[in-house]
């Protein structure tokens, strides 16, 4: 097995652990609190989703859904972010929650079938954030939630991300960004390549990134200091 494969394999599993050990954790909500999540969106998300909760933030912030009808969570874990946006889509509008996990995609499908908090037509999809099983230019919005870092190939993940915007499409993403350098405890920690800690590079290099995958107007705001 190839190394960009293993770490694959190392982020399914744990991704897969955290899906079971979702049904028993209801601090999901105090969490997503604590990262940003504004109260309307802790009140529409079902319990079950919040409680698989692994962002790093809330990437929606100021985000106007307006002209948007099918959007993309890429990395969408249980899929909460997911649930929020297609509750913002017009009665046509589609969200595709895609993630390699499909323990966690199974939360999500559960929860979409028997939850009585009603949400819009979400189509869960299990594929790898560089190359996304999507034809090109089909959505208006890519969104993501610490999901980048986890990617091996960042800039194929980001080439991934532009070639599915329709034109004047956009990108809303939560991630970290490196401040300063790791402590060696956390460089030498295997279980640091399964944690968007692992995959963390300088704001500079993630800017370069981004604008090399193709994107323009690239805004990088909202710092907060991250545990």
């Amino acid at each position: 097995m190839s190394w960009s494969n293993e770490i694959k394999a190392r982020i399914r599993r744990r991704y897969a652990q955290l899906a079971g050990a979702a049904r028993d954790d209801r601090g999901g909500a105090d969490r997503m609190r604590q990262h940003g999540y504004p109260e309307a969106v802790l009140q529409r998300v079902p319990p079950e989703l919040a409680a698989g909760y692994s962002g790093c933030g809330f990437p929606l912030a100021g985000i106007s859904f307006a002209g948007v009808r099918c959007a993309v969570d890429l990395g969408c874990g249980a899929g909460l972010d997911a649930w929020w946006m297609a509750a913002q889509l017009p009665g046509d509008g589609a969200v595709v929650a895609l993630d390699m996990t499909t323990a966690m995609l199974r939360l999500l499908r559960l929860e979409r079938a028997q939850s009585t908090l009603t949400s819009g037509a979400i189509f869960p999809v299990a594929g790898d954030l560089e190359r996304i099983p999507l034809a090109a230019r089909c959505v208006d919005l890519v969104m993501a939630n610490a999901s980048f870092n986890l990617a091996v190939d960042k800039g194929a993940a980001f080439r991934e991300a532009f070639r599915l915007l329709r034109p004047g499409g956009r990108l809303a993403a939560r991630d970290l960004v490196l401040g300063e350098p790791l402590p060696r405890e956390v460089l030498e920690d295997p279980l640091a390549d399964v944690t968007s800690l692992g995959g963390v590079v300088p704001e500079v290099e993630l800017r370069r990134v981004i604008e090399d995958a193709g994107f323009d107007d690239v805004r990088i705001a909202d710092h907060r200091p991250f545990s």
